[in-house]
């Protein structure tokens, strides 16, 4: 997953190898990788847990090399793009699960996302992708409506078409705080919380786990990047 903060001036360069890389981790270290890292040839030793995204950057979009990946580790974590680019991708799903006026963005929005995550549903299904936690991933850098409450919406969406089937009790959210709250109007939704750090240092990562998170709810991971990104299990 990679998370560029350009709202706070930090840009994070993250070098991607295609040779074999190992990483002997800790019980606590778990690494994320998707369609970025398809050519990485082994990420850690087998039997480890570790998360992987379905899609390929963007909703609607898949991640190529999505079962590859999940049979890395024996334990597994997905995680889903989100967004909502308004206009004629939205109107597209106006009519389900709800059925909304061409101006009601909030039930437009609410659409899109529980189509994405049906989606996602179901090319994770087609793969044999079994998970654990079903991780919505939010940041700046795909499309947004300027409305926090649309934004709410169309992530409403997708924990609801989720819900019966990971479990609402197996969903959270990944984000970078500064980039959650200019998205949602810091939204405390209770939901667990994966927080991104943008550093390179395991120390910040840890500090994270002991920082109230941005959506109210306890915050699972905390990570931070080296060669891969890599993710620090909080003790809750």
């Amino acid at each position: 997953m990679r998370l560029w903060l350009g709202i706070l001036g930090l840009v994070v360069a993250i070098v991607l190898s295609t040779s074999l890389v190992v990483y002997p981790p800790p019980t606590r270290i778990v690494f994320d990788i998707s369609w970025p890292n398809c050519a990485t040839t082994t990420v850690s030793p087998r039997g480890e847990p570790g998360i992987v995204g379905i899609n390929g950057g963007l909703a609607f979009r898949p991640n190529p090399c999505l079962a590859k990946e999940a049979g890395e580790f024996k334990q597994l974590d997905v995680y889903l793009n989100t967004g909502y680019p308004g206009g004629q991708r939205a109107l597209a799903f106006k009519n389900a699960p709800k059925h909304c006026s061409t101006g009601d963005n909030q039930c437009l929005a609410y659409n899109y996302g529980f189509a994405a995550a049906k989606y996602d549903i179901k090319y994770a299904a087609l793969r044999g992708v079994v998970a654990k936690y079903w991780w919505l991933d939010v940041e700046t850098e795909n499309s947004w409506s300027d409305s926090t409450l649309v934004n709410r919406a169309a992530l409403g969406g997708m924990l609801d078409a989720l819900a019966p089937y990971a479990g609402k009790a197996n969903l959270g959210f990944y984000s970078f705080p500064g980039q959650w709250d200019l998205l949602t109007g810091k939204w405390r939704n209770g939901y667990p919380a994966w927080a991104a750090t943008g550093t390179a240092t395991l120390s910040v990562a840890q500090k994270a786990c002991q920082t109230p998170s941005f959506t109210g709810g306890p915050v699972v991971f905390g990570q931070f990047t080296t060669a891969l990104d890599t993710n620090w299990l909080c003790a809750n």
